[in-house]
């Protein structure tokens, strides 16, 4: 038996075939308008927002597809579900590149915001921390009943007695509640 093998001219003919096959066809431009100049645009997206409707040549019929879904009394029912493209009116169009620009600069601004504000409260919280560590230092000193020192307006050492060291202790507890609590 003899095998035939198809000629180079058969093999070029299959891969164009091939290939046109697999390039979209006029069914991929769903949307036709006329520009400014009159000529007929096809895409597969809808016009910029300044193209008037009544430029518009052919827009895609109905782009919604139908599901079906659970009820609640064990039975189908079918919803009808619109692709997320479908949020924005066909006459507003796809955003410009000035529109994305400017989306995408205020996504960074909040963000940088955020991060600030954010790094703003940590330092508050650690400022917070230290406040209350060194307030309760200081409780500890003074009720450990070790001598405290102070120095008053001119430069001179005083020490707390009884007195003023309970009066200190008592105040410093209200600071610590406060700081702390």
């Amino acid at each position: 038996m003899s095998e035939s093998r198809p000629s180079p001219r058969t093999i070029l003919l299959a891969a164009l075939l091939v290939t046109a096959a697999s390039l979209p066809g006029p069914a991929a431009a769903q949307w036709a308008w006329k520009d400014d100049n009159g000529r007929v645009v096809y895409s597969d997206r809808p016009p910029p927002a300044g193209v008037k409707s009544d430029r518009i040549v052919r827009q895609p019929t109905n782009t919604q597809t139908v599901l079906p879904s659970q009820t609640s009394g064990g039975g189908t029912e079918t919803k009808a579900a619109t692709p997320a493209s479908d949020a924005r009116p066909a006459s507003a169009g796809p955003k410009t590149l000035a529109e994305q620009e400017m989306e995408f600069r205020k996504r960074q601004q909040e963000r940088a915001d955020a991060e600030k504000k954010a790094q703003e409260e940590q330092s508050r919280a650690s400022a917070k921390a230290a406040e209350c560590e060194r307030a309760k230092g200081y409780l500890r000193v003074l009720e450990d009943g070790g001598r405290v020192a102070r120095t008053d307006s001119s430069g001179n050492r005083e020490f707390l007695d009884d007195s003023q060291r309970a009066a200190e202790i008592d105040r410093t507890r209200k600071t610590v509640q406060q700081i702390c609590g």
